[in-house]
């Protein structure tokens, strides 16, 4: 499938051998065994997921506003709905290519399950949606205790027809917020917006 990424991109993530380790509980709450629509994209070559519910609005990347002692991993902030919003580049933030500048990069509107704040983040490309039953026979969980933002990520799909072990990695959103901005927590816009707490379920 056109989303999927090849496992060494992923060398070095502590995964079980075996998809029957996958735990009884994600660790993000039982909301994700319900969600089913996936909005895929890529960064850097690898294909990443997150749940549809958390994206408000898939735009081009329009102009921002540069903040003082710019770094590559917040390039600014957008004007949108009359909300000012941080926007994260996630291929900086992973320790990737950025995803500014990209020929098809992307900007995702996210927000927590009880959408009280929203933020930008930059992907290199979109993929489109993808209706994926949760837990996927095939999904291997990920052990907990990777750095943030990739503590994000709470499984690897394998796709199905994929070669050479082609995986997609499904994040966590609100997770990815906060590990995004723990990495920049001495740059001037992680000063501003206060980091909510971990979603709860929806109803």
């Amino acid at each position: 499938m056109p989303w999927a990424m090849s496992m060494p991109k992923l060398a070095g993530i502590p995964v079980p051998a075996d998809s029957r380790d996958w735990p009884t509980g994600d660790g993000f709450g039982t909301s994700f065994s319900r969600a089913a629509n996936w909005l895929a994209f890529e960064v850097d070559g690898q294909a990443c997921a997150v749940d549809s519910r958390q994206v408000r609005s898939v735009l081009r990347p329009p102009g921002m506003a540069p903040l003082p002692g710019r770094d590559a991993r917040c390039p600014g902030l957008l004007a949108w709905h009359d909300t000012a919003l941080v926007v994260l580049d996630l291929g900086a933030c992973l320790g990737l290519r950025p995803s500014l500048g990209q020929a098809a990069s992307r900007l995702l509107v996210c927000h927590g399950y009880e959408q009280e704040q929203a933020w930008g983040l930059l992907v290199d490309a979109v993929r489109g949606f993808q209706r994926i039953a949760s837990p996927e026979p095939g999904w291997i969980a990920v052990r907990p205790g990777l750095p943030p933002p990739w503590n994000a990520m709470f499984a690897l799909l394998p796709t199905p027809g994929g070669m050479n072990g082609e995986v997609c990695a499904m994040l966590h959103v609100q997770t990815l917020w906060e590990g995004c901005l723990s990495l920049i927590s001495n740059h001037p816009a992680a000063a501003g917006p206060s980091l909510p707490h971990h979603p709860k379920d929806v109803p």
